[in-house]
């Protein structure tokens, strides 16, 4: 063994110590010192050699633990560099939950269960029919709509005739009656103008008269006259039948003076009552205008009648299609393609309008999305279009792929009820979380194994972004 590896020994071996202890007792014979002496050489020969082991192993145990610690810090720096890039350029977070239009089913009608077509779980096609009420009360609704909206129609066609044969009626009897009205009141104008001709006439004659009575007067006294002259011889009897012949004369005008004035006051008192006549005329002309006019305001109410019984007909037809709407919604229809959940509907049970009745789950991958919740530390290098993986935990092992489609304009607490206000001067800082959208590729779920509600995470491959920061403000 090279001298080497020998340990460099401060203390006494333990052969030393039976040398030692050999020497002080003295009593051994020299060959038993011999025999002593060899067995304590080959002795401490195999400890010099085993402690030399024992060094050689420990020098090369430290160069092998230096070695691996050299390995574990190179391998943990690779791996610590490689997960600084990585989350430099992605974003996680658990805070996740599958989500999707679910379409709850209630009842439209108030009616009773009469076929349940489905059960819990069946894949339904929309426009498929699920659950069917009964409808006989219903039906007689209908019938009961049709036959208020017959009684209606006929009503309105009655107020249709009546306003029409009024209204090309009456416009010509007003008319006639106007007409009637005007030539009465002519006849009124022309009787009081043959009045004041009669009484001018009255006033001349009267004029004749008084000039005849003055003839009559002068001529009577020129006859006395002549009649003394004669009985004394003064005149001849010619001149005196001259004056008896003029007066004579004048007495006859006279008469026919006063015959002339009877005869005008009786047509004075004629043409009176002409007028009298013409202004009754008139009269009743006017009441008949009135009359007709009245007619025409029985038109306007015949028309508000015939827009009444108009309305009547709407709303009976309106009756109708909400009565045969009703009968439509005794066959409850899937509105979209999916799976049944909730089914609580049975046979025989009495249902209310709205009442919950089932559910219809789309799982096709444009009916469901992600709901995530990101720490606003991370929302600088998240951006629309940004691609995404899923981890769900109810399939390990197994990734989906997404894409973020929007970006809450605020913070889920800035939705909450009742948002914290620290206005009081109390303020601690606590981490916001942003709502991000996310929805699933086409073609990453098949097998529809997606479902909502699916607790999972959300890593984001940043690098992936094709929207800008202004394009993401914008939405």
């Amino acid at each position: 063994m090279s001298g080497r590896y020998l340990p460099k020994a401060d203390k006494p071996t333990e052969l030393d110590e039976l040398e030692q202890d050999n020497h002080r007792n003295g009593d051994s014979s020299n060959s038993d010192s011999a025999t002593a002496d060899q067995t304590a050489k080959d002795t401490r020969d195999d400890k010099e050699e085993e402690t030399g082991q024992k060094a050689h192993g420990k020098t090369i145990r430290r160069g092998l633990l230096l070695t691996v610690g050299a390995i574990g810090v190179a391998i943990s720096s690779v791996f610590g560099l490689r997960w600084w890039q990585f989350q430099s350029t992605h974003a996680s977070t658990d805070n996740a939950q599958i989500k999707g239009h679910l379409s709850p089913i209630s009842a439209q009608v108030p009616a009773t269960v009469q076929q349940v077509l489905v059960k819990d779980g069946d894949y339904v096609k929309a426009g498929r029919a699920l659950i069917r009420l009964e409808d006989q009360d219903l039906n007689l609704k209908v019938q009961q709509a049709v036959a208020n909206l017959a009684a209606a129609q006929a009503q309105l066609k009655g107020a249709r005739d009546t306003v029409s044969v009024t209204s090309q009626t009456n416009p010509t009897q007003v008319q006639q009656a106007q007409s009637n009205l005007a030539a009465k009141e002519a006849a009124v104008s022309a009787a009081q103008a043959n009045i004041n001709q009669a009484l001018a006439k009255v006033e001349t004659n009267q004029a004749n008269v008084a000039q005849a009575q003055t003839a009559v007067t002068k001529t009577q006294a020129d006859f006395r006259r002549y009649q003394l002259l004669y009985n004394e011889g003064a005149i001849p009897a010619q001149q005196l039948d001259t004056a008896r012949a003029a007066y004579e004369n004048a007495q006859a005008e006279l008469v026919a003076a006063n015959k002339t004035v009877a005869q005008t006051n009786a047509e004075v008192k004629n043409t009176q009552a002409q007028r009298q006549t013409a202004i009754a005329d008139v009269e009743v002309a006017r009441g008949q205008v009135s009359e007709r006019q009245v007619s025409g305001q029985n038109v306007t109410v015949q028309k508000d009648q015939q827009q009444q019984a108009q309305a009547q007909v709407a709303q009976a037809q309106a009756a109708l299609a909400l009565a045969q709407q009703q009968i439509n919604y005794t066959v409850i229809k899937a509105p979209t393609s999916g799976y049944v959940g909730q089914l609580t509907a049975q046979v025989g049970q009495k249902v209310q309008m709205g009442q919950p009745l089932l559910s219809v789950v789309p799982l096709q991958t444009d009916a469901i999305y992600v709901d995530a919740n990101f720490k606003e530390t991370a929302l600088g290098k998240l951006h629309i279009g940004e691609k995404a993986e899923v981890e769900v935990d109810a399939y390990p092992g197994k990734t989906f792929n997404a894409t973020i489609a929007g970006i809450s304009p605020a913070t889920g607490s800035s939705f909450a009820l009742l948002p914290p206000d620290n206005v009081t001067g109390n303020f601690n800082k606590v981490v916001q979380w942003v709502p991000i959208r996310l929805v699933f590729d086409p073609a990453t779920d098949p097998q529809h194994r997606l479902r909502p509600g699916l607790s999972i995470k959300v890593t984001v491959d940043t690098t992936t972004g094709t929207n800008s920061a202004s394009t993401q403000a914008g939405h």
